[in-house]
């Protein structure tokens, strides 16, 4: 059972592409080492190099992340070292929750590097959120502050309104967005209030909600995306037939929320060229009532334990079909 149960329509970033499944071993075997192997199948899998602590190679068409962990009588660096690697779980969750909707999502990403390696590399060790072994299984995942593109266009800023909505820094022009908005009206007041954005150009929201499993108490996330393409040709289209007001509304001048959100938002700038998909680089804007309880000493010692002491191998697959 759930706490929320809403369908909402999802849009990609472009065209939708199928994902190339993914799976996560994590797997412990005692103080000394913490390996943990990222089978990484299809196109796009072979990351090599390092990221923050992680070093990945290639082993039999594997991908391989290792993290040394010293030996016991460094006891401060091997629990500094574990509370790194519990991390992974909320964060493989999160991108599983996406549904591959994050594609094309990271700009001058080598052919050889999928777009999930590229979240995980950017974000692993930023945010702390500590997930325990038996949450992870049953596909908890909390909402954080994570980076969920990169690239050259200027970055949407997001503040909070005076009730709470999360506003954007998108002038509207004096407009307001009703039954009647057409796209060309929509696309006129962003293009002629804003250098930044031109003819053709995308803009797309990301809402991720913050759920909890009623008989299990476990958290996870939903996510919702919409997005408009700028067209001042197209006096016949309405926005709404296109977005909703979640994402899309009118505060104080600028295109906003239309309400606050338990969870995390993102809206993102997109640009086809002949050279590949342009985006603005962004993060979720997280209100989230669940995020702090993840994020304390005593939810670090309840995940290092549940990991620590007793070889498991537990897989978190993030498939996005």
């Amino acid at each position: 059972m759930e706490r929320k149960n809403r369908k909402p329509a999802n849009r990609t970033l472009s065209a939708p592409r199928k994902a190339a499944k993914s799976s996560v071993l994590l797997l412990v075997a005692g103080e000394q080492l913490i390996t943990i192997m990222a089978k990484l199948f299809g196109i796009g899998s072979n990351l090599v190099g390092s990221a923050g602590d992680w070093t990945f190679s290639q082993q039999g068409g594997k991908t391989i992340a290792k993290q040394k962990i010293v030996a016991k009588g460094n006891t401060k660096r091997s629990f500094g070292q574990m509370r790194h690697s519990v991390q992974l779980a909320n964060l493989v969750s999160l991108y599983r929750a996406f549904g591959g909707l994050l594609h094309p999502s990271f700009e001058n990403r080598r052919p050889d590097v999928s777009d999930y390696n590229e979240f995980i590399s950017a974000n692993l060790g930023i945010i702390p959120v500590y997930m325990t072994k038996s949450d992870a299984r049953q596909g908890g995942a909390v909402v954080a502050g994570y980076q969920i593109t990169r690239g050259s266009l200027p970055s949407i800023v997001v503040s909070d309104g005076m009730g709470g909505e999360p506003v954007t820094d998108i002038n509207m022009g004096g407009i307001t967005i009703g039954a009647t908005t057409t796209v060309k009206e929509f696309s006129d007041a962003v293009v002629q209030n804003n250098r930044d954005y031109q003819n053709g150009d995308e803009i797309t929201v990301f809402i991720a909600e913050q759920y909890e499993n009623i008989e299990t108490h476990v958290p996870y996330v939903k996510v919702l995306a919409q997005q408009i393409t700028l067209d001042q040709s197209d006096s016949v289209t309405k926005v709404r037939s296109l977005v909703g007001a979640g994402g899309f509304s009118i505060v104080d001048g600028n295109l906003a929320a239309s309400s606050s959100i338990d969870g995390g938002i993102a809206w993102v700038h997109s640009r086809k060229t002949p050279n590949g998909t342009k985006v603005s680089t962004q993060r979720l804007k997280v209100t989230n009532s669940y995020l702090a309880n993840y994020q304390t000493p005593e939810a670090l010692d309840a995940a290092v334990k549940s990991y620590a002491g007793q070889p498991t191998e537990q897989y978190l697959t993030p498939d996005v079909d």
